[in-house]
């Protein structure tokens, strides 16, 4: 693989955002109290700024080519063999946003100790054996699907790497909503449903809908009781949380399943006030009362560097 020119990607540590941003004063009274959790951020924003820079001097090292970006400020990615994100995996999941299936994507963990980097192929320290290994062909980035998301018709919110969630705005609130499994010939050609009253709709009201792909099967889905897939799993994998069961009636087994490859999930919010989630909290789009969500694999996959062996 040709690596001449590399895009690096980078967070900013909640110590950056809290402390010297917004200058957050309890925050800054809880720094010196030496209270823990508070240690803790300061001790990871030192790790990831010295990961950073060490990315930084292997790239020089190399004589690779490189540009620093926020991952705030990024709005396309062009012009480079490869991304690294340096942060952990919502930083991996926010490049991902932005590149298709003929760049890839490697992820650093920039503070191991405090943060899982599942996402991620190594640390800074071993950015430079990684790059070797992807010149000399012994590493090659694997393809991992994605969600693509359509609201009425309209895509939205790019490809999604790890899961969706559609849920009430309000975390407080009731998430109703109707959904249903279908083949792809129920949609049009413009994304809309061919045979509405057909469709076997079944209704929920509970605290929202995870949708996950492969990859996200081991984030969120699986705290909330899902299962765990394949890397190479093609299938989107749905699970309702937390539903409501009235008081006189026997709990129902947990609603959840998996779609497979060429199938869709298809669902009608019934709320005033919804929203969709796309890999964490920083992408969003609001929902009102019977717009439909279609959500299916048809989004392209992403050229992602794996862990070396």
């Amino acid at each position: 693989m040709k690596i001449e020119r590399v895009l690096v990607v980078h967070k900013k540590s909640l110590y950056q955002l809290y402390v010297r941003e917004h200058r957050d004063p309890a925050v800054r009274q809880a720094l010196r109290r030496g209270d823990a959790a508070a240690e803790r951020l300061r001790r990871s924003d030192l790790a990831h700024r010295v990961a950073t820079a060490e990315v930084q001097r292997t790239l020089r090292r190399l004589g690779v080519a490189s540009e620093l970006r926020w991952r705030g400020q990024l709005r396309g990615v062009r012009d480079c063999d490869l991304v690294v994100a340096v942060g952990g995996d919502g930083t991996v999941l926010d490049a991902a946003r932005y590149l298709d299936a003929r760049v890839p994507l490697l992820g650093i963990n920039s503070d191991p100790e405090g943060s899982v980097g599942h996402l991620c192929a190594g640390t800074a320290s071993e950015l430079g054996e990684l790059l070797a290994a992807l010149r000399g062909g012994a590493l090659r980035p694997l393809r991992r699907a994605r969600l693509r998301l359509r609201v009425d018709g309209r895509a939205v919110l790019g490809p999604c790497l790890n899961e969706a969630l559609l849920a009430h705005e309000s975390p407080a609130e009731l998430s109703r909503f109707e959904l249903a499994a279908l083949a792809q010939a129920a949609l049009g050609d413009e994304g809309q449903l061919l045979e509405r009253a057909a469709v076997p709709w079944r209704a929920s009201r509970s605290s929202g809908l995870w949708v996950c792909t492969a990859t996200g099967a081991t984030g969120a889905m699986r705290s909330a009781g899902g299962r765990s897939m394949g890397a190479g799993s093609r299938r989107l994998q749905y699970l309702v949380r937390e539903p409501f069961h009235p008081p006189r009636e026997v709990r129902a087994a947990p609603w959840s399943g998996f779609v497979g490859e060429g199938a869709l999930l298809v669902a009608v919010s019934r709320m005033r006030r919804a929203r969709l989630w796309a890999d964490g909290p920083h992408r969003s789009v609001a929902l009102r009362y019977g717009q439909t969500v279609v959500l299916d694999g048809g989004a392209p996959p992403l050229l992602l560097v794996p862990r070396s062996a």
